[in-house]
C-alpha cells in the first residue's frame, strides 16, 4: 500500500507539474512608431513638389507602424497618409501659426495649415493642439498636439519645436510631461505615452541644450543620432530603424516596442 499510494502521488505532481508547463505565456504585443519629416512646406529649399508624401506614404505601407508623426506638412497632406496607415486611423494636426498675420501659417499653392500631425492607427478617442508658452524670434509660433487612442488607451503626441536650441528644450519641457498626461484621463503611472518629432535637439552629453535634459524621470528617449526622436513612458523598447528617404532632408526614423 506505502508503495502503491508513493507511485499515486507522482502521478498528481507529474500531472500538476505538465499543467503548469503547459499554459504559455502571454505574447508580447508589438508596438511600432514612425517618424518623418517631410519638408513639404513649399518655402524651404528641401521641398521637392510634395513628392515627399508619396514617398511618405510608401514608407507607411511597408513599415505598417500603429502611431506615425509627420513634420513640415499640409493639412490637406494628411488625408492620403492616414488612409495608408489603415481603415481606422484617424489624425490629429498641430497648427503653426504666423506671427506677422495672427493666423494659420500655411502651405505654397493654396495647400491649407501648416503643422504636423499625429496619426494613430486604432483611431482616436479625444484630442487637442496648442502652441507653446516659449517662441523664439521666429515668424513660426510653433506647436504640438496629442491624441488619446481609441482602443488601447495610449497617448501619442507630435511636434517640431524651434530651431533655437534653448527655446526648443523650454518647449519640450512644456509637452513632456504635463501636456502628455492631460490626455491620460485614468491618471495612472502605468499608462503608455509616446511623444514623437522633430525636437531640433540632438543627443549631445553635457550641452545644456542635450535633448536627454527633457526626459522626465520613468521616461526614455530614442533618437536617430540627429534630431528626430521618441520619447516614451511604460513601454519595452525593442530596436531602431533608419530608413532612407529622397524627397525630403530627414530620413524616416522608427522605433519598435512591446508592451
Amino acid at each position: 500500500m506505502g508503495l502503491l499510494r508513493r507511485i499515486a502521488g507522482l502521478v498528481v505532481a507529474v500531472v500538476v507539474f505538465c499543467g503548469l508547463v503547459a499554459v504559455p505565456a502571454a505574447a508580447a504585443t508589438a508596438f511600432k512608431v514612425l517618424q518623418m519629416n517631410l519638408c513639404n512646406s513649399g518655402i524651404a529649399g528641401c521641398y521637392q513638389d510634395g513628392r515627399a508624401v508619396d514617398e511618405a506614404v510608401t514608407m507607411i505601407q511597408r513599415r505598417l507602424p500603429d502611431v506615425v508623426s509627420v513634420n513640415e506638412v499640409c493639412l490637406s497632406d494628411l488625408s492620403r497618409l492616414t488612409a495608408a496607415v489603415g481603415a481606422t486611423a484617424e489624425y490629429q494636426f498641430a497648427f503653426v501659426r504666423n506671427r506677422s498675420t495672427n493666423s494659420d501659417y500655411q502651405c505654397t499653392a493654396g495647400r491649407g495649415a501648416y503643422g504636423s500631425g499625429i496619426i494613430v492607427k486604432e483611431g482616436i478617442t479625444t484630442s487637442g493642439h496648442g502652441t507653446y508658452a516659449a517662441q523664439d524670434g521666429g515668424n513660426e509660433i510653433r506647436a504640438w498636439a496629442c491624441a488619446l487612442s481609441a482602443v488601447r488607451g495610449f497617448t501619442a503626441c507630435t511636434t517640431h519645436l524651434s530651431t533655437t536650441g534653448t527655446t526648443a528644450l523650454a518647449q519640450c519641457k512644456e509637452l513632456v510631461p504635463t501636456k502628455v498626461l492631460s490626455y491620460d484621463p485614468t491618471a495612472s503611472p502605468t499608462t503608455r505615452h509616446v511623444v514623437v518629432g522633430d525636437l531640433n535637439l540632438k543627443y549631445s552629453p553635457g550641452s545644456t541644450t542635450n535633448a536627454q535634459n527633457c526626459v522626465p524621470s520613468g521616461w526614455f528617449r530614442k533618437g536617430d543620432g540627429d534630431v528626430q526622436h521618441v520619447i516614451a513612458r511604460t513601454l519595452t523598447f525593442v530596436s531602431t530603424g533608419e530608413y532612407a528617404m529622397y524627397r525630403t532632408d530627414h530620413p524616416a526614423f522608427v522605433v519598435n516596442y512591446t508592451f
